[in-house]
């Protein structure tokens, strides 16, 4: 988890002296220096949700084993230990091969909805 609040990190701050360095030439008052930097973080924030498939769980079957990606959230809290998830997919029948998106159908059910792979 360390690892990848560096890379949060690293990235806002990038994002924070990109847009301090547009804003240079000005003086920028505290007040808008936050600002700045809010904006940096949320679009960090969104582009590594992007990055790591969103906020979607997303499962690849092959034979009789699966793989599930956590959402990007999930694996910073460490919540993927107690993924209910994991646990409805595990518990099941064997999948199809190839590469699932799920989604909740209700608190305690989850459908799989089949996406192509990316090349």
């Amino acid at each position: 988890m360390s690892q990848s609040l560096d890379v949060i990190t690293a990235l806002v701050a990038a994002g924070i002296r990109k847009q301090m360095a547009a804003n240079k030439k000005r003086y920028v008052a505290p007040r808008d220096r936050r600002e700045i930097a809010e904006d940096a973080a949320a679009v960090a924030i969104a582009v590594l949700v992007d990055v790591t498939g969103g906020h979607d769980h997303i499962v690849r079957a092959e034979g009789d084993t699966f793989t599930l990606q956590h959402p990007l959230a999930e694996r910073l809290t460490d919540d993927l230990f107690d993924c209910e998830v994991h646990a409805h997919i595990a518990a099941g029948e064997p999948l199809e091969d190839g590469r699932y998106k799920v989604v909740a159908t209700d608190s305690h059910s989850f459908g799989l909805i089949p996406v192509k792979d990316q090349p």
